[in-house]
């Protein structure tokens, strides 16, 4: 079974989670955008990169304008600290984790340094990535 989740963006009008307003927020979610998530079991624990993770490039011009548009860092290093985080919610738990591994692989059309920012994802499992 592979497990599919996915976030929108939304931009915010009003309010911060970190400032004065404890959290409260005023925002707009962005429907046609969104960041995906597909897990499924597999022999290893692997990250799959995305466009965003490439580290080939036809030349300096090409790589100095990947890093203009996408940054230094792609979704990689997220995932790979949610599943740390996971980890380490689960030791501090007590919580059990079998012996599994599995494949995450994303995607995700949302513009980068736009101000936009995650949202509530939905899951649901589906036949294929």
């Amino acid at each position: 079974m592979i497990i599919r989740t996915q976030a929108h963006p939304r931009a915010g009008l009003i309010g911060n989670p970190s400032d004065g307003y404890h959290g409260k927020t005023i925002s707009f979610i962005i429907r046609n955008l969104r960041a995906e998530v597909w897990l499924w079991e597999s022999p290893e624990l692997e990250i799959l990169p995305n466009t965003r993770d490439h580290s080939c490039f036809d030349s300096i011009s090409a790589l100095a304008a990947d890093v203009r548009q996408h940054g230094y860092y792609g979704g990689i290093r997220l995932l790979k600290a949610t599943v740390k985080r996971f980890f380490d919610y689960c030791q501090q738990h007590d919580l059990p984790l079998h012996n599994r591994n599995f494949t995450l692989r994303y995607r995700s059309d949302i513009p980068s340094q736009v101000g936009l920012a995650g949202s509530v994802p939905s899951s649901r499992p589906v036949s294929g990535p």
